[in-house]
């Protein structure tokens, strides 16, 4: 299982960009958001996702990221130059915490879904999540909680009901905001 951080110093493929981190506690979302602004690349990240091209990572985009408290998730939201929302991108974790340098972090649980901005969406590396349940680098407890976690997002997503939708943009303003 791997630790993941929020401001991504390990992404060689962006040279420059600005990050920023705020705690929100709203009655739709309490917990970190944290922002990234891509000033400079070495060249853009363009991945084939359900049958397209997407970029999703470019000079002037955007990426976004939720910690919810109390939850086994994040989402980072990828914007593009126009700040149009390329995709919601939700990882699920087996927990999310603050390293001792103030950054967000998650423990990636290798389940992830994706969901495009028409409502489409999809889960990715469930394969992942089988194997390293077969070579023990997760438990059975660790397995059953990306799988349930992911359930019960699928259906938040399905009823267009998660609060992360309907709050991004406000969400993405405030953050534009607090970097500048």
């Amino acid at each position: 299982m791997k630790r993941k951080h929020a401001d991504r110093l390990d992404w060689h493929r962006v040279i420059k960009n600005d990050f920023v981190s705020r705690f929100f506690d709203e009655a739709v979302f309490k917990g970190h958001i944290t922002l990234i602004s891509i000033h400079e690349v070495t060249e853009p990240l363009i991945r084939r996702i359900a049958d397209q091209e997407i970029c999703l990572v470019d000079e002037g985009y955007y990426w976004m990221q939720h910690f919810p408290e109390e939850a086994n998730y994040c989402v980072t939201t990828m914007l593009n130059k126009k700040k149009e929302i390329v995709q919601w991108y939700f990882d699920i974790t087996k927990s999310n915490g603050i390293s001792e340098e103030g950054i967000r972090y998650w423990e990636d649980l290798y389940l992830d879904v994706i969901v495009f901005p028409n409502g489409d969406f999809y889960m990715k590396d469930e394969d992942e999540l089988e194997e390293a349940l077969n070579s023990n680098h997760i438990t059975e407890e660790e397995y059953i909680l990306a799988k349930n976690t992911a359930g019960n997002l699928v259906r938040e997503i399905e009823a267009k009901q998660h609060s992360i939708f309907k709050n991004t943009m406000k969400h993405f303003n405030y953050m534009i905001q607090a970097s500048q």
